[in-house]
Parts: C-alpha cells; sequence; structure tokens
C-alpha cells in the first residue's frame, strides 16, 4: 500500500462492525485488513477507489457511514 489516508470511526459506531466493514473492503480492494486503531483505520491514499469500493461493499455508507474519509 502506498502512503495511507487516515479514515477515522464515526463516532458511536459498533466495533465490531467497523472491523467486519473493513475486512471486507480490503478483501474487495486485494490488501491486507487494516487495523482499526482507536477511531482511525489507514486506507488506500485513492479516494476515488475506496469511495467506489465502499458503494460496492456497504450502499449508502455516504449517509452516516461506520467510516467517514479524510477531510482535504
Amino acid at each position: 500500500m502506498d502512503v495511507p489516508a487516515v479514515w477515522k470511526v464515526a463516532p458511536g459506531a459498533d466495533r465490531q462492525e467497523v472491523e467486519d466493514l473493513v475486512g471486507r473492503l480490503a478483501e474487495r480492494l486485494g490488501i491486507e485488513t487494516p487495523e482499526v486503531k482507536g477511531d482511525t483505520v489507514l486506507l488506500p491514499a485513492n479516494y476515488i477507489t475506496v469511495a467506489e469500493t465502499l458503494d460496492e461493499v456497504e450502499p449508502g455508507w455516504r449517509d452516516g457511514s461506520l467510516i467517514t474519509p479524510p477531510e482535504p
């Protein structure tokens, strides 16, 4: 993985659900499952690829997802 981007775990999100989502996302992206550390998870820096893959594994993620994208 190139330099990663820091995605945030949504406040109050269920830890197991976040880990399950990150696992499905990593599998679909073909990367090793990143560790959820505290309220962050490191994902590939290519936002478009990650966002499109999230659309596949977690439709509607943009409307109150378990994780939120990095701020520009």
